[in-house]
């Protein structure tokens, strides 16, 4: 475990999980590894779920798997998390109180936090726990779910209790996941900006380069002139403004997670690393909020004054 993390071990009734599977139904994995193993099954192979918190400043864990399933979430201040989904893809989010990331056994993944003053909990599960859950990924938590988490890190909470406890916030965080899944159905189509900036962070989470303006225009039906209106519109910015800073906050996240610069820059579609540096001095999005990884473009992200529009 990390330093700084405690752990509470307590007596859980289900039984504990392979090593090697999500939801217990997948084939073993190789040994080979690209990533180091962060072993927890010392903690759960007696009791198939533990807990830990951590309060340590400026909290870094590069790039590492868990031979369980690990629920993620911050308890003040906010971490940096990147991931591999399982298509292969690389993921990344910043979590806030509210949010929280559920990943899969041996899922490659990074996580810290750029402040002194954090706390998360980290709740590690057997998969066999999760079998019925479709939840996965970032979480948006309703009330009753992070009330549950809160009680997970109270000294004073029953171990008796605990298993129930774990169950319960299981059972909510999928059912508030298939609620939201379905609200997300029945939404009304975005505006023409909104959906454009949506189709950035999509390609971004994908780790593809961003289109050209007129070529993302059109992949949404309309021409570069009607998306200039869109975004003038909604941000009072240009497309090429917002483009340029998305890929620098893009950057930033990556580099501060620990990627090389030179892997980030050809990544985004960059021909070299100097491009990249120049559009990073030049743009400035420390006070762009972020709240939930990418999707912080909302209607709000971008009244601010990030910086000139050079190169």
């Amino acid at each position: 475990m990390k330093a700084g993390c405690a752990s509470i071990l307590v007596q859980c009734p289900f039984p504990p999980a392979s090593a090697s599977c999500w939801r217990g139904n997948c084939a073993a994995r190789p040994i080979m590894r690209s990533v180091p193993l962060s072993s927890k099954q010392n903690l759960i192979s007696q009791t198939g779920f533990a807990i830990a918190a951590s309060r340590q400043p400026y909290y870094a864990f590069h790039w590492h798997e868990h031979d369980c399933a690990m629920l993620l979430w911050p308890r003040a201040g906010a971490l940096d998390s990147a991931w591999n989904d399982e298509e292969g893809a690389r993921r990344r989010s910043r979590l806030v109180r509210g949010q929280a990331l559920l990943l899969p056994s041996h899922v490659e993944h990074s996580t810290r936090a750029e402040s002194a003053v954090q706390q998360h909990g980290e709740l590690y599960l057997a998969p066999e726990l999760l079998r019925s859950c479709q939840a996965v990924g970032v979480l948006q938590l309703d009330g009753a779910a992070q009330a549950m988490l809160d009680a997970l890190c109270k000294p004073a909470m029953s171990a008796a209790a605990l298993p129930m406890l774990v169950a319960a916030l299981i059972t909510q965080l999928d059912a508030n996941h298939r609620l939201q899944a379905q609200a997300r159905v029945a939404q009304a189509p975005l505006p023409m900006a909104r959906q454009w900036l949506a189709l950035l962070r999509s390609r971004l989470e994908d780790g593809l380069p961003l289109p050209a303006i007129a070529a993302s225009a059109s992949a949404l039906g309309a021409t570069t002139r009607t998306l200039q209106r869109a975004c003038q519109e909604a941000y009072g910015l240009s497309p090429i403004t917002l483009r340029r800073r998305i890929l620098a906050q893009a950057a930033r996240q990556r580099i501060a997670l620990g990627e090389p610069l030179a892997q980030v820059s050809a990544e985004l579609g960059f021909s070299s690393s100097g491009h990249l540096g120049r559009l990073l001095r030049s743009v400035d999005t420390a006070s762009v909020p972020n709240t939930s990884g990418y999707a912080a473009c909302d209607d709000a992200s971008f009244a601010l004054d990030a910086g000139p529009d050079v190169g």
